[in-house]
């Protein structure tokens, strides 16, 4: 028989060109993104080169005197004079390695070179380069020679717990070479760390080269000059590395939508099971509650994913009896060998491998004992067989009442190891995957859950993973609406987007062409198993085959009423998930703990050789947490910091720890135990984030870190983290009742809380089954008893926070009359021991912790940490660090997600009644900095809004006047992997620094919150003679957008419709078509009256039509109708897009209709044009504005009502002019926008080339911004022209010097003028009532007309 490829399928003997790479590639030990295939077969399309005759004579040569050497040194390793010979056997080993037989030849030098080192983070330990590539542009590659080694990535027996790869990694960092080569003669390394990015590492065995001759000539021509210096820089080592990582993260992405469909499959399987014991009249199999059937569905595939990873790396007992009866590594080829020796519709009829996988589960959980294997009872929720009974539950036959057929298993074993990418099948590695790659991938399976249908539902075809489904009713029903396909596929794409918001349906066109095409026969065959041989059934599903996607077993997806079908969950529309790449993870848990591991360290001193490392006990005092933990990233990434600080601890407090073997996992696991905390609101995360940890600090001896008690289920932002609030009955003790306190009263809370303590002190130590008191049984027990122990402070925290929620945190007349009921309530529940009566309390508590919106809970579980880490809070006064990346999301998103109370009693409590449509991250910041104790530090990453508006004013204002000071911040940074998001990372102190003070990797003298150097940043307020001239566009639905040629026929059909017909103009066609307008023109109906619109049947039938009918159907949705007076009274205005780096304003005629993405500014001044086409306005909008990703957002009531105009000359209206006329000529000559002509202005490339337009509009800007200096009496400023890079976007502008002037001359004209006015400013404004955007009306104070709903 031939070769069995991925898929199963029979080949020809001769491998494929992936398969060459691939044989070589698994011979390699690889660790982060090495090199991908695909590069690889982009550089050598016909597999790796051999080594040449004379190249591989000159190998063997050298070879030999350097096998004697290691032979010597393997048989006598402690003899002094043996190292010593076998040092110069190994340097002339390397030296010909890389000279003659890489080809560096004279390139190479050999030698130390100097002022190439990099030293251990206590300074004890410097490593250097021992050879160097040299190119024309410098160093190419680094070469560091280690002493022999059992390994390159076994950390060695000094002060710097890192591994020889790692050290490597160091040394490239610190000397930003990106290349590096380690070896000790005969492992080879080699290690790409590019800036900004992960690094990644793949070692060999010299010793193996003669036997393995595939692996060495691939790694010979790898590390050749040829493709680190010289030939083409496109087949350059870095640009393949480049490449690899973009593979690596098609291959995370990939699996994250195979998981989610395998899920899919597996809840299919069971749905089947529960359909088969209905068949034959028996119960149920499945719970009651449809959402557990889910969990166990992702739970299976954590399993699946857990053994995979444990055992390729070696983690898991290993040997032939575990092979036969528990290992799942080799499962899927089995399957797969089946799968072609006989078919894959004959694996519906077993189901081993779901047998297997129960049997590994429980011997995982419960311990095994054979005669030649010895499995620990790991323990761990994660195997836990309780968790999800039905599981293993067994029917009236003895027989499992839920089976997964080996068919349906072959697809989850290759969902997660097998990527599927642009149709070509890639074999994964577990070697290769990180935790925080499994931990993102089943990320994605957060926001699901299962429902039971009533009604037939069909699967539609979309983007893989993220598919919709529709009822077969429904598509019916649209079908007669809609008998064209086109507007049936946009009738089907509407409802999705209505009912599905985060699914991703085929486009209109792929739809309807799906429609009408003809269907394989293979899927109509499949159909009669999908409907379950239902012929009715079958016959109203088959005329939507084309459109219907395919399970991975290639039946039609079709769910029958009663069986069970994943469903998003009201959070998933909101839900950002982004792959926090370790690299990432690692930078934060860098700044935020290294302060903490030194005494001096980098707060106290900016000289490093000045830090002294923490002793070990010091070190497992620490207590870090990341208190919105999803997958748990950031805490495996401190486990790591954090173990090897404590193995450099441990080595220097008894040099004999060094030769211990096992230091590291003892000290990764001593970490887990005792520092690290986390916690999220989803029950599923909290799982995954365990699973991280167990897999980071895994020992296949022993079982899992026992970690219930340090990672919580529950809401971080609602809960009691005071001990005065639960004594006063009140979140807020403040506002209290003076007279009477709970405390001593109703229930001895410091007793209790004392108690508690001492329980959590015995949960800290590590788990131990030698040690009854330390088992993990024992663990459970002390858990359960520190549940029992708070139960009834639980209840009443709870009450607290139930309290406040219906009223929103706010105070009054109300709030005080619920926390009297309160009381009242708690003193009938904890009456005596004898008489207690829990009904008022639990009917607060239901009514309260009710959201008011439709979420995944069915009430808000507040967690609260002063009772689930009492120990922290009180005894250690507070988290050394807290660490982590918040969700993204907005302040209008975070009302739709949570509810208008609840947000407000987070603004209120949290965000203590500063005002403010403040995005939710700045509240987590704000509980971060509660939690910490003095001197703590936080590492948080945040959307780029944290350091803008609302955002900044709730968030970081706050913090600093609460006494943080910010040591360390990246302003704005696109986010690592593909997902086009821009974001920030704050890294402040509880006590003040004597540090270094770095931002955006520049050392400065102070950070200011708005993450720019200075120390602070106080707000503009808004000026009352701006007000009433800057307007947002109306907001017009599509329903009132027609074309030109529907709109030319409407105006034939009815000239006297004409008026009611505008040409549209939105924030895309005023910076991208040369005349600023769109083609579209809107339906403008919105000021008339319904008996005017009966005047005009043509247009109102057609509107009709297109809308819903239903209220004031013919009115926009928000009119703008302050502006739309203002244009009626002009002939022209200004118009910005609302989102855009160009910010530049268009004139356009005020006859047109700007919509919602439009900012407009009625002014026909030529000389205000000027001033706002200016730097000056750039500059004040790029650092005022909040941004959506890079591009500022120019919202009227934050940049243009706050922006202090210059008196109008003569010279500014002439260039005004100048520029509108010159720009004009050009954008219609070249038939450019706005957007395409300024990218050509700022393109610093374009410096030296002679395109006169692009060096005319230069001109022009650069006499422009002189005159508005000029205007404002500040042509002391000199200017410098140059291109310059603000707020990551680079432009033709002034210097960097002249810029921070103008700001600070522009803020101190601001408030100069605001306090001629009268105008509040700083804090206070804030605190003031909120200007909405939105609302449209005029943007300050004094009455407003209105006709209508705004």
């Amino acid at each position: 028989m031939g070769r069995v490829d991925t898929r199963g399928r029979v080949g020809l003997n001769t491998p494929s060109v992936t398969e060459l790479h691939r044989a070589w590639l698994e011979l390699v030990d690889t660790e982060g993104p090495f090199l991908a295939i695909p590069p690889l077969k982009r550089v050598w399309p016909q597999g790796m080169p051999a080594l040449s005759d004379d190249h591989k004579a000159a190998l063997v040569d050298a070879r030999k005197d350097f096998e004697a050497a290691w032979e010597r040194f393997d048989r006598t390793p402690d003899s002094g004079a043996v190292l010593d010979s076998y040092r110069v056997a190994r340097d002339q080993w390397v030296e010909t390695v890389l000279r003659d037989v890489a080809g560096w030849a004279e390139s190479l030098s050999w030698g130390e070179a100097p002022g190439v080192q990099a030293q251990s983070p206590n300074r004890a330990v410097t490593v250097t380069a021992h050879a160097t590539l040299i190119g024309v542009d410098g160093i190419g590659a680094l070469v560091h020679v280690v002493d022999p080694t059992d390994s390159l990535r076994q950390t060695p027996n000094d002060l710097w717990a890192a591994t020889p790869v790692d050290r490597t990694e160091a040394l490239l960092r610190e000397n930003k070479v990106q290349l590096g080569i380690v070896t000790d003669g005969r492992w080879w390394g080699l290690v790409c760390a590019r800036d900004g990015a992960m690094a990644a590492s793949g070692v060999v065995d010299a010793l193996t080269w003669i036997e393995e001759p595939r692996t060495r000539d691939a790694f010979l021509a790898l590390i050749s000059r040829q493709h680190i210096i010289g030939g083409d820089p496109a087949e350059r080592l870095p640009v393949l590395f480049e490449e690899s990582v973009a593979a690596a993260e098609e291959i995370t992405e990939a699996l994250g939508s195979q998981v989610r469909s395998a899920v899919e499959l597996l809840i299919q399987s069971f749905s089947e099971s529960a359909a088969n014991a209905h068949r034959r009249g028996l119960p149920d199999p499945l719970p009651t509650r449809t959402h557990d059937t889910y969990e166990a569905a992702v739970t299976v595939m954590m399993r699946a994913v857990f053994l995979l990873f444990a055992e390729e790396r070696g983690l898991l007992p290993s040997g032939e009896l575990f092979d036969q009866g528990y290992g799942i590594a080799r499962e899927l080829d089995r399957l797969i060998a089946r799968e072609t020796e006989e078919s894959e519709e004959a694996l519906d009829s077993t189901s081993l491998t779901w047998h297997r996988l129960l049997a590994t589960s429980q011997a995982l959980f419960s311990g095994a004992s054979f005669e030649s294997l010895r499995m620990p009872a790991y323990g761990g929720s994660l195997f836990d067989p309780s968790r999800f009974q039905f599981l293993i539950a067994l029917n009236e036959q003895g027989t499992l009442a839920v089976t997964v057929s080996d068919r349906v298993m072959l697809h989850v074993l290759r969902s997660v190891q097998i990527a599927d990418i642009r149709g070509e099948a890639r074999r994964i590695s577990f070697r290769d995957i990180d935790v925080e790659q499994i931990g993102y991938i089943y990320e994605g399976m957060l926001g699901y859950t299962a429902n039971k249908v009533d009604q037939t539902y069909v699967g539609l075809r979309g983007t893989t993973g993220v598919e919709p489904e529709i009822p077969l009713a429904k598509l019916e029903e649209l079908a007669d609406a809609n008998p064209d396909p086109r507007t049936l596929a946009g009738a089907i794409r509407a409802w999705v987007e209505e009912d599905q918001p985060s699914a991703k349906a085929a486009s209109a066109a792929a739809l309807a062409k799906a429609l009408t095409a003809a269907v394989d026969p293979s899927v109509v065959s499949g159909l009669t198993q999908a409907v379950g041989d239902d012929p009715e059934l079958r016959d109203r599903v088959r005329p939507w085959l084309g459109a219907i996607r395919l399970d991975l077993r290639k039946r039609p997806f079709v769910v029958l009423p009663g069986g069970l079908m994943v469903k998003e969950t009201p959070s998933r529309k909101n839900a950002g998930a982004h792959y926090t790449p370790k690299s990432l993870a690692e930078e934060v848990v860098l700044h935020a703990l290294q302060p903490l591991c030194y005494s001096p360290g980098p707060h106290q001193t900016a000289e490093e050789t000045a830090w002294t490392p923490k002793s070990s006990d010091e070190l497992l005092d620490l207590k870090v947490a990341d208190i919105a933990c999803g997958s748990g990233a950031f805490l495996v990434a401190a486990a790591r910091y954090l173990a090897d600080r404590l193995v450099e601890a441990w080595i220097a407090e008894d040099p004999a720890n060094a030769a211990r073997k096992d230091l590291h996992t003892r000290a990764i696991r001593q970490v887990v135990a005792n520092c690290l905390y986390g916690a999220d609101i989803n029950g599923l995360a909290v799982e995954m984030c365990k699973l991280s940890l167990w897999l980071v600090s895994l020992d296949r001896d022993l079982p899992f870190s026992f970690v219930d008690d340090k990672v919580f289920i529950g809401n971080s932002l609602l809960g009691l983290t005071r001990l005065d609030q639960l004594r006063c009955l009140h979140i807020d003790p403040v506002n209290a009742r003076m007279d009477e306190t709970f405390h001593g009263q109703i229930i001895d809370v410091e007793t209790i809380i004392r108690r508690a303590v001492e329980l959590r002190h015995h949960l800290l130590s590590e788990i131990d089954e030698n040690d009854p008191a330390r088992t993990s049984a024992a663990k459970k027990r002390q858990l359960n008893q520190l549940g029992v122990t708070t139960s009834a402070l639980r209840r009443i925290a709870d009450g607290v926070v139930a309290t406040g929620l219906p009223h929103g945190g706010k105070s009054g007349k109300a709030l005080d009359e619920a926390h009297e009921n309160l009381r009242i309530s708690v003193r009938a529940a904890f009456a005596n021991a004898t008489s207690s009566d829990y009904s008022f309390l639990d009917s607060i508590v239901t009514r309260g912790l009710t959201p008011t919106v439709p979420t995944d809970y069915e009430r808000w579980e507040p967690l609260h940490w002063l009772l689930s880490a009492p120990d922290v809070l009180l005894e250690h006064g507070g988290f050394d660090a807290v660490i982590g990346n918040p969700p993204f999301l907005g302040a209008t998103d975070t009302s739709a997600a949570i509810g208008a109370n609840a947000r407000s009693w987070i603004a209120e409590v949290v965000g203590r009644g500063v005002r403010g449509k403040a995005d939710l991250c700045a509240y987590f910041y704000l509980r971060a900095f509660d939690l910490l104790r003095s001197g703590g530090t936080l590492g948080l990453i945040a959307t780029v809004t944290i350091s803008q508006g609302a955002t900044r004013a709730v968030g970081l204002d706050q913090l600093t006047e609460r006494g943080m000071q910010i040591v360390r911040a990246e302003s704005s940074r696109k986010w690592p992997t593909r997902a086009q998001v821009q974001y920030a990372v704050v890294w402040g102190s509880a006590s003040p620094s004597e540090g270094r003070i770095v931002l955006d990797g520049r050392e400065v003298k102070s950070i200011s919150t708005l993450l720019e150097a200075g120390s602070e940043a106080t707000d503009p307020v808004m000026l009352r003679s701006n007000a009433n001239r800057a307007y947002l566009g109306a907001k017009i639905s599509g329903a009132f957008i027609v074309d030109a040629a529907t709109a030319s026929s409407i105006m034939d059909a009815d000239p006297g419709s004409k008026p009611l017909l505008k040409q549209l103009v939105t924030g895309m066609s005023i910076n991208s078509e040369p005349e600023h307008v769109s083609d579209d023109w809107v339906l403008d109906t919105d000021r008339c009256t319904e008996a005017e619109l009966e005047r005009h049947s043509v247009l109102r039938t057609l509107l009709h039509g297109r809308s819903t009918g239903e209220g004031e159907w013919w009115r926009f949705p928000r009119p703008a109708r302050a502006l739309r007076e203002r244009l009626d009274q002009s002939d022209s205005v200004l118009a910005f897009a609302e989102v855009s780096q160009t910010i530049v304003p268009a004139r356009i005629s005020a006859a047109f209709l700007p919509n919602h993405k439009c900012a407009v500014i009625v002014t026909d001044s030529f000389a205000e044009q000027a001033v706002l086409s200016s730097t000056f306005h750039w500059l004040w909008v790029a650092r005022y504005a909040s941004t959506q990703g890079v591009a500022p957002s120019y919202a009227p009531s934050q940049v243009y009502a706050t922006f202090p105009l210059p008196s109008e000359t003569s010279k500014l209206t002439a260039l005004g002019r100048q520029l509108d006329t010159h720009r004009a000529e050009i954008l219609m000559r070249r038939q450019l926008g706005l957007t395409k002509l300024y990218h050509l202005v700022n393109d610093s490339e374009l410096a030296d080339v002679a395109d006169s337009d692009v060096v005319m509009i230069r001109a022009i800007h650069v006499e422009l911004d002189q005159a508005v200096a000029d205007a404002y009496g500040w042509s002391d400023i000199n200017l410098d022209h140059g291109f310059h890079t603000y707020r990551q976007m680079e432009r033709w502008t002034v210097s960097p010097a002249a810029r921070v002037e103008i700001l600070d001359r522009l803020l101190d004209e601001n408030h100069r003028r605001g306090a001629t006015e009268g105008s509040s400013k700083g804090r206070q404004a804030r605190r003031g009532p909120a200007i909405a955007d939105e609302a449209q009306s005029v943007l300050f104070a004094g009455p407003q007309r209105n006709t209508g709903p705004l």
